[in-house]
């Protein structure tokens, strides 16, 4: 798989309509059925108004209202914030470690689906799929993030070291970008860091004031040690 680095040729793919998120085979139930039901997998106007969905539940969200104390983990912080009255954390977990096709126990994160599917009124439809996905997007990655700025500050992890490091994105046609031809159907590995941690484009993170938000909060939550 061809890696693309570079800001120019990374911003120039993840703006090119030409270049979509590989995707997904329609599914009924488990991970299979988020990944086929977000918008994270998919593309033009079904994308659209799938962001659209995740984009109205962040901006009911409001930013100052996700401080915590101590070590809470940012998915306990969001499910509050999204309706989840149950704990969510372990079973969001388990949906993060198969989210990705072809990674992870799907036998897991297919019961741990279904039983966020009930906690969030019982129907495997967009808006709950959205909220899970939300969730599970945010999961590791801004678990990661506030480790990380506990060390360093965050524009630095985001520069040297981003919890998301790079995603994924294919050829519709075969397109030249710098010295790299990419041919049609070719599915290449975009990297992501400094300003275009979050990535850009139409799949650019929704989420980035969130989590930013919470990693501010987090750590002025924080007893100084």
């Amino acid at each position: 798989m061809q890696e693309i680095s570079g800001r120019d040729a990374v911003l120039a793919i993840l703006s090119d309509p030409a270049f979509v998120v590989p995707p997904v085979p329609p599914a009924s139930a488990g991970v299979a059925w988020l990944r086929a039901t977000v918008a994270r997998f998919s593309s033009a106007t079904v994308h659209r108004r799938r962001r659209a969905l995740a984009v109205t539940l962040l901006d009911a969200i409001p930013l100052e209202s996700l401080r915590t104390s101590g070590r809470t983990h940012p998915v306990a912080i969001l499910g509050r914030a999204v309706g989840a009255d149950d704990p969510v954390v372990d079973l969001v977990r388990d949906v993060a470690q198969a989210y990705q096709p072809g990674t992870g126990d799907g036998s897991r994160a297919d019961v741990a689906v279904d039983r966020l599917v009930a906690v969030f009124g019982g129907v495997f439809d967009e808006p709950t799929a959205a909220r899970i996905g939300l969730l599970v997007q945010a999961c590791e990655a801004t678990a990661v993030l506030v480790e990380r700025a506990r060390h360093r500050p965050v524009h630095e992890v985001l520069r040297e070291h981003p919890p998301v490091p790079a995603t994924r994105r294919q050829a519709l046609v075969t397109t030249t970008v710098g010295d790299l031809t990419i041919e049609a159907g070719e599915v290449v590995r975009v990297c992501l860091a400094d300003d275009l941690a979050f990535g850009a484009g139409p799949h650019r993170c929704p989420g980035r004031a969130h989590a930013l938000a919470l990693v501010n909060e987090t750590l002025a939550g924080e007893p100084v040690e």
